[in-house]
């Protein structure tokens, strides 16, 4: 069976509810992500620094920034 890629496991996470956006306070973004064994992380991007951030252990984009990049888009002014 092929391993599930990174974006189709952000697609899952989002179809099962696993992400909760917690708060959009100008250029900052705030989320929780439950991961697939039940660990809840946090993450955030902020536009000022031009940087995503997850706090699990994934060495480069995870699954759970993969989600909120899914469903994050910013305005142009």
């Amino acid at each position: 069976m092929p391993r599930e890629s990174v974006e189709d496991k952000g697609l899952r996470y989002i179809r099962e509810r696993r992400l909760t956006v917690e708060r959009v306070d100008g250029d900052l973004v705030v989320a929780r992500c439950r991961g697939g064994s039940g660990e809840e992380y946090a993450m955030r991007f902020d536009v000022g620094a031009a940087r995503w951030f997850c706090d699990c252990p994934a060495r480069g984009t995870c699954a759970h920034l993969t989600a909120l990049q899914m469903v994050t888009t910013r305005r142009r002014r």
